[in-house]
């Protein structure tokens, strides 16, 4: 779609995944003029998240065509370089359905229902007429039809149609594709699902930003690790380890004194360089279930991660403990896509221009500089562009080949792990080919998939074959043979693969102009915290004197004209504000209260809501999220 744009910001951001979102943001908070335009007509990128018929159509969907029909003189022309690569495309996408189309064996139940009705008719009709030969013919066709009919209902209820009718009801609560798609408002799939650490620099940013407040959050209340062939539940804090029935006495003393000389340990001088974490741990002399525990779930590590490394990861892990929730992470509402669109929505109340689903054709270079982007029939100028590396000129790029994220969500019919109630759940896999699969289990109440099914994601460091590249996993978790009904682990109902390249180590600087900023896609971390700091580095590249991403105040606290009284009350606020009498933020009690599952105002007493009420906020704001659209 074409719009009339101004032709002249101070800033041009290109695409609208996470880091080029974060610096739009950034750049609008501080009261620059910002042009936010994408290809696509949703935001994300490869960020984003779609409902089930949107996502089967990113299957069929081709590459965006670039235009170079251009209008303007032979000087642009000369200097004009084409937007796009092929980075920008998701490889090696896959979809299988494991449920019918639609109930057939219901259709071809009340086909013969219908067939004996029509037998009996004829039957009851023909016994009729032997018992009423001295009616008169219009008695006959005036009563005997009637009766006929009265007797075969009669009949029919008592001994057929009930039970029949009862077989159908019970057939058409399967789960079939029809049904699936109906439901397809339902479900939020990610391309690329993250976490958050609770005490992350990224959650720090949300608080201090004062973004918090565009997004919901829910602490993930389980996590999983897979050992000896079995699922067990990690311990996460002194409690659950010391609550754990399957962790010996001895094995818990161990674990304690493991987690808290981990300050200590970093600082060890006697550890070699080059010995990996895996090693490290052998020598506390810890069991193996110790060590499975610390190297996979806590550091999430594997066996060649060196070991300062993984006591970095392990610190990070219980660093974060305890602040809002039982597990040390947290998951936004409606899924991850809805982070790109907070930051969004920052930038376009301090005033960033948006316009998604535009005929973007190129660059043109002035002196080798970028001067201007020709968007639909217009060219609009800028001193800095900022560009999803997808959307790049191939001349800025030079690879061979780029590493890849294998990837794969299902749709299931039951948890991992029955439970009374609710989980999400984080499992850390790892294979024997020393990668860690991520799996994410999402519920009803993250308002991502219907209520009795669950949304698996899976995300590893992959190859060229996304389905191979997880497949251990997925077997171990799912059963894969056929006639396997009755097992107990939870059947896949409908499952997608595919690849989303990894740009996060291709050399981004050394062939673009010196205004030209380029933003890689998602990386195969956990959390947001290395997509933060490339934005931080790109943001101070153009305003080396300016501050990130300044607290944003709430609405009762702009004040219009020029009172300065009033002026100083609201800064008096503000501080207030930020630095309550316990040294916590307004803004954090309220992340704090989202991540339990309330959704209370801050000045209320803080209580924690029961699953109904949650299931209900969540269909409540799903049904207002589906009549936006």
């Amino acid at each position: 779609m074409d719009y009339d744009l101004p032709t002249e910001f101070d800033l041009i951001v290109v695409g609208t995944g996470l880091i080029e979102s974060i610096i739009s943001a950034a750049a609008s908070r501080i009261g620059k003029q910002v042009l936010h335009v994408d290809v696509n007509n949703y935001y994300g990128g490869h960020w984003a998240s779609f409902n089930l018929e949107d996502f089967l159509k990113l299957k069929q969907a081709d590459s965006k065509s670039v235009d170079i029909a251009l209008e303007g003189d032979s000087n642009d022309k000369d200097h004009f370089l084409p937007i796009g690569n092929s980075l920008n495309q998701l490889q090696h996408f896959e979809i299988d359905w494991n449920v019918p189309d639609r109930d057939n064996k219901s259709d071809s139940l009340i086909e013969k229902n219908e067939t004996h009705d029509e037998v009996e008719e004829i039957k009851v009709n023909k016994d009729c007429q032997q018992d009423v030969l001295g009616v008169t013919k219009e008695e006959n066709v005036e009563v005997g039809p009637q009766l006929g009919e009265k007797e075969l209902k009669e009949k029919c209820d008592t001994e057929e149609i009930q039970p029949v009718k009862d077989e159908i009801e019970q057939k058409c609560d399967e789960i079939t594709q029809e049904s699936l798609r109906k439901d397809s408002r339902k479900f939020v799939i990610d391309l690329c699902p993250k976490l958050q650490f609770a005490r992350g620099d990224f959650v720090e940013l949300l608080i201090s930003s004062n973004i918090a407040r565009y997004a919901e959050f829910r602490s993930i209340s389980r996590v999983l690790t897979w050992i000896n062939g079995n699922l067990e539940v990690v311990p996460c804090s002194r409690s659950d380890v010391f609550a754990n029935n399957k962790v010996s006495v001895i094995e818990k003393r161990m674990l304690m004194k493991l987690l808290t000389s981990i300050e200590e340990d970093e600082k060890n001088p006697s550890v070699t360089e080059g010995t990996t974490f895996k090693d490290f741990l052998k020598s506390k002399k810890l069991s193996e279930n110790i060590l499975h525990f610390v190297l996979y779930a806590l550091s999430m590590s594997t066996n060649e991660t060196l070991w300062l490394e993984g006591i970095k990861k392990t610190k990070r892990f219980l660093n974060s403990l305890g602040r809002f929730g039982k597990t040390p992470f947290l998951f936004s509402m409606y899924g991850s896509g809805e982070i790109t669109q907070a930051f969004c929505r920052l930038s376009a109340v301090f005033g960033g221009v948006f316009a998604l689903n535009q005929k973007l054709h190129g660059l043109v270079l002035k002196n080798n500089k970028f001067e201007s982007l020709l968007c639909g029939k217009q060219k609009i100028l800028s001193p800095h562009i900022v560009m999803n590396v997808g959307l790049a000129p191939e001349s800025f790029l030079k690879y061979d080949k780029t590493k890849l994220l294998s990837r794969a969500s299902l749709i299931t019919n039951k948890s991992l792990v029955n439970s009374e109630k609710e989980h999400m759940t984080l499992l850390l896999y790892p294979a024997a080919n020393n990668k860690l699969c991520t799996v994410l289990e999402l519920g009803s109440l993250t308002g991502t998939c219907p209520k009795n099914l669950f949304l698996v994601h899976i995300t590893t460091k992959g190859s060229d074959d996304p389905k191979e590249d997880l497949r251990e996993c997925i077997e171990s978790l799912f059963p894969v043979e056929a006639g396997s009904e009755t097992s107990e682990k939870p059947k896949i109902l409908w499952s997608s693969y595919f690849s989303i390249p990894d740009t996060n180590e291709l050399n981004l600087n050394s062939f673009v102009p010196s205004n030209v900023f380029l933003c890689p896609g998602p990386d195969s971390d956990l959390d947001y915290d290395l997509s933060l700091k490339k934005a931080r580095e790109i943001f101070s590249s153009i305003y080396p004197n300016e501050e990130f991403l300044p607290r944003a105040p709430d609405s009762d606290e702009i004040v219009i004209g020029d009172d300065t009284e009033a002026a100083k009350e609201v800064t008096d606020h503000s501080d207030s504000v930020l630095n309550n009498s316990d040294g916590t933020s307004e803004t954090e009690i309220a992340l704090e209260a989202r991540a339990s599952g309330s959704d209370l105002d801050i000045s209320s007493d803080v209580c924690e809501p029961t699953e109904q009420e949650n299931l209900k906020d969540v269909e409540q704001c799903s049904e207002a999220k589906e009549n936006m659209q």
